[in-house]
């Protein structure tokens, strides 16, 4: 396997292991679906296809008329010699793995989609995909269970999937403020406002742009779902940061699988803990999901079969980050002159 991951590396410029190589063929196991081996390898994207294309090239995975991957005869002799189990699942039935019961917030649930039907579609200009329903009311149950909601000032960095409305629609915050850069999102959370009477401030912002004064440290929680380039993770939650009133106030973000490396959550977390003075004090694994969007892009599908597919099912997931604050919040807030790296990486989908 090491010849392959070394294949991989090469052409994608992604660290590439034996562990990832495996976590591949693990999924090939369970699946010929395209995105549920996404989201059951955990890999990024960009590392399952090049893999997908070495193995396909050693004949170890074949194509199906339908396109389709499967294991040939001699990928299951591979898979047997090298030990390759199929991945089980054990994610609880019940809360989907968040570890969250939506309990007081099922009929929130129920007026939240009622409410947001007729919302703004993602577009790709502002790398949008907003969550179901029930995740950004799950978002809400975490907030409030770990007291970051009840009360309390929340401010949220771009909005596509309108927790805004969410929380809002809870009762619990004192206030809900929304920074959002798409004018679609920001009136329609604004006519939802004045039509349910619900106490939402709104702003159109590019987070590129220095947080305005009026908003630096004067909330107790962010939340914000950010690009997974790490100039964007970074800029993104150090913005949610510098909103912080202070000491033991809390921030939630977050970061997938499909389009950041461990390597990347690496470089993340090593700097948020030595230069954001924050404890990470959750990361629930593929908490978020992600509706399917319809700008996949155009220039895999000529060259991969099995990208002409449509997701079938859910498959585009991301693992929610929460961190507290244990020291004042000293992030630099300054314009960023280049925003080229912000939406694309060499582990990005689009």
């Amino acid at each position: 396997m090491q010849h392959i991951a070394q294949k991989v590396k090469e052409r994608t410029g992604v660290n590439t292991t034996v562990r990832d190589i495996e976590n591949i063929m693990s999924a090939l196991c369970c699946t010929g679906d395209f995105y549920e081996l996404i989201r059951l390898s955990n890999e990024p994207f960009v590392v399952v296809v090049e893999t997908l294309e070495v193995l396909i090239d050693e004949k170890l995975v074949e194509l199906t008329d339908r396109g389709y991957l499967a294991i040939s005869q001699r990928g299951r002799e591979f898979v047997k010699n090298h030990n390759i189990k199929p991945i089980s699942d054990h994610i609880c039935s019940n809360c989907g793995g968040r570890g969250i019961q939506l309990g007081d917030f099922k009929s929130l649930l129920l007026k939240f989609k009622e409410i947001t039907c007729g919302r703004p579609v993602p577009v790709a200009e502002y790398d949008q995909g907003y969550v179901t329903e029930e995740t950004a009311v799950a978002r809400i149950a975490l907030m409030a269970d770990r007291g970051d909601l009840d009360g309390k000032d929340i401010i949220i960095l771009g909005d596509d999937d309108l927790v805004s409305i969410a929380a809002a629609l809870s009762g619990l915050p004192a206030r809900v403020t929304v920074l959002e850069v798409d004018e679609r999102i920001v009136r329609f959370i604004d006519d939802v406002a004045l039509k349910y009477n619900l106490p939402i401030e709104t702003r159109i912002y590019d987070l590129s742009k220095k947080l305005p004064d009026e908003y630096v440290g004067k909330f107790d929680t962010f939340i914000t779902d950010p690009p997974d380039t790490l100039e964007a993770l970074k800029l993104f939650v150090k913005r949610g940061i510098a909103s912080l009133k202070g000491v033991r106030c809390a921030g939630y973000f977050g970061v997938t699988s499909a389009e950041a490396s461990f390597n990347k959550w690496y470089e993340l977390q090593a700097a948020l803990l030595a230069e954001c003075h924050v404890v990470i004090t959750d990361i629930i694994h593929n908490f978020n999901h992600y509706m399917n969007w319809d700008y996949l892009p155009e220039n895999f599908k000529g060259r991969l079969p099995f990208l002409k597919q449509r997701p079938s099912n859910i498959w585009y997931c991301s693992s929610m980050y929460r961190v507290e604050t244990v020291g004042i919040p000293d992030t630099a807030n300054d314009d960023v002159s280049d925003t080229r790296q912000l939406y694309v990486d060499r582990e990005s989908i689009v």
